[in-house]
């Protein structure tokens, strides 16, 4: 009974070690890489001051700016407010986690990036689409998006209204979603 139990337990363990994942699930583990032509750096407080031409790559995930704070918790995550310059928002783009070539990008004044919760607030003009390839599928326009990097869920909040637009998602003769 005991090395039924032991064989059983070793058989569910070495199952998950051949459950594939994507790439993207471990943008949370990547570190982030900072470009600016401007830079300000205070090691005691972990912040960081970037200006002009800001960028930010934490792995599959770009964002790109006028200026930018970033500020690093004693647990080592990376807490980010991006502003935009006038006019041109600043932005956003992460692959999803599909393993097809779909992408989010979400544009708006300022974005705010919680590396620790894999989430961003787009405020000000904010907008969010989904891209297959280079293609918008869909689009959302409000005063505030919140995007989930790990659900890859996005809400939108707006004094006036919400709007969007969805492409029309249809299943071909094996069953595969096209749009």
């Amino acid at each position: 009974m005991l090395r039924s139990f032991f064989i059983s337990s070793a058989l569910i363990f070495l199952s998950t070690l051949s459950i594939p994942t994507f790439a993207e699930r471990a943008d949370k583990d990547k570190p982030i890489s900072l470009s600016s032509e401007k830079a300000s750096f205070d090691d005691v407080r972990q912040i960081y001051v970037l200006e002009n031409n800001v960028l930010l790559i934490k792995g599959t995930l770009i964002i790109k700016g006028e200026k930018a704070t970033v500020k690093v918790d004693p647990e080592g995550y990376q807490f980010a407010t991006v502003l935009s310059k006038p006019g041109a928002p600043a932005n956003l783009k992460q692959k999803r986690d599909t393993g097809v070539d779909e992408y989010i990008q979400g544009f708006g004044d300022q974005i705010e990036y919680d590396a620790k919760t894999e989430t961003a607030i787009l405020t000000g003009k904010a907008q969010m689409n989904q891209l297959i390839g280079t293609r918008i599928a869909d689009d959302i326009h409000g005063d505030k998006i919140h995007y989930d990097g790990v659900s890859e869920k996005y809400h939108a909040i707006s004094t006036e209204a919400v709007k969007s637009m969805l492409s029309p998602r249809r299943k071909d003769n094996q069953g595969n979603t096209q749009r």
